[in-house]
């Protein structure tokens, strides 16, 4: 991981506080890393031959429901 030094100006560090400001560009670095992640997904998912992706997010929701039911069961 790589520190950095930004500066930022003193009415807004003021108006909002040092932890705002601190929170607001991590939300912002923790997006931009998601929407990375995802386009290098979906390049992946395009690049991979042969795969029926419907057939295979169904089979994951089946799955996904099925222990779903059971947790819910041994929950009762």
């Amino acid at each position: 991981m790589t520190t950095i030094q930004l500066q930022v100006q003193d009415d807004l560090i003021q108006e909002l506080g040092l932890g705002a400001v601190k929170r607001l560009l991590e939300e912002e670095l923790d997006y931009q890393r998601f929407k990375l992640l995802e386009s290098r997904i979906q390049t992946a998912m395009h690049e991979a031959e042969g795969v029926d992706w419907t057939e295979e997010f169904e089979n994951a929701r089946q799955q996904a429901y099925k222990e779903y039911q059971q947790k819910r069961r041994s929950a009762l």
